[in-house]
């Protein structure tokens, strides 16, 4: 077992909801990769049962030193992650862009597992920094990357990927805030040893911050625009059932968080916390 799987097993299991005997291993073979791809086709299935992406080119990643990893309960796959490094105006990065775990396996800890290890991965091969993008209005995603990892929030992409038939975005624009993972930052530290800390929307506000999105009576978003040096934007609970159940109101949301967040990213603020109740805290570094 490499120094890698023997880490990823014991952060796994901080806060599990049920046992596991976890490991991870990075894809050394084609069959290894195909799996992963597999994996990660069943926690995104598709109409068309297509692929989230052709195993071959998941296998050209590993083969040529990237990222693409299983995580195991024992030896039944249960999770995948994949990844390429990347290059931009900071500096070399690896760019996650992919990573899901099984619904039975969700809440487990598998997750976090995953990302500690590519955290660990990329460190060793000196990158300080992972990027991924995801949908800034799903909220427990938005909790799970600023708060248990240490992420930051630091870009918007307006219908990043286009029209996507996948049977989640349910032909809603694909709108995606960019997740910047600071690997030797105090955050990422604090979230590597298992120390979490959410938002507190309330001291928050005693503190000065400002609502800038809010949830109204009938449930609609409410912006009210504020020049205020931290704000606060409140997500709905659920935006996924949001979707099948009123996809105009959803869509409403999408352009009020685009409004709100296009602004304040131009501004160089980022997200810098969420709390328990899905809401954002937006201000800049260092404030």
């Amino acid at each position: 077992m490499t120094d890698l799987e023997t880490e990823a097993r014991v952060d796994a299991s901080a806060g599990d909801v049920r046992p596991v005997e976890l490991s991870i291993r990075l894809a050394d073979t084609e069959a290894q990769a195909r799996e992963a791809v597999r994996v990660l086709g069943d926690v995104w299935p598709r109409p068309d049962a297509a692929m989230p992406l052709p195993p071959e080119l998941a296998w050209v990643f590993a083969h040529s030193g990237n990222y693409v990893a299983l995580a195991y309960d024992r030896e039944r796959p249960v999770g995948a992650a994949i990844g390429f490094r990347g290059h931009d105006a900071e500096g070399p990065h690896l760019h996650s862009h992919i990573a899901g775990v099984l619904p039975e396996w969700q809440g487990s800890s598998v997750g976090y597992a995953l990302k500690q290890h590519q955290r660990m991965w990329s460190l060793e091969r000196g990158l300080h920094r992972i990027t991924w993008t995801f949908d800034p209005l799903v909220a427990r995603n938005a909790y799970f990357n600023v708060v248990k990892l240490g992420a930051r929030l630091t870009r918007y992409y307006v219908d990043f990927y286009g029209p996507m038939d996948d049977g989640i975005n349910l032909g809603d624009e694909t709108d995606r805030c960019l997740a910047t993972w600071r690997l030797d930052n105090a955050e990422a530290i604090a979230s590597a040893a298992g120390r979490f800390v959410p938002a507190d929307a309330a001291a928050e506000r005693a503190a000065g911050a400002v609502d800038v999105l809010t949830i109204g009576a009938d449930g609609a978003p409410v912006v009210t625009p504020s020049e205020a040096a931290m704000r606060l934007l409140q997500l709905p609970r659920d935006i996924v059932g949001m979707r099948h159940a009123a996809p105009e109101r959803a869509r409403a949301w999408r352009l009020a968080l685009r409004e709100v967040l296009v602004a304040a990213f131009a501004e160089g603020f980022e997200v810098v916390g969420v709390s328990r109740d899905s809401c954002y805290v937006v201000t800049r570094p260092g404030s």
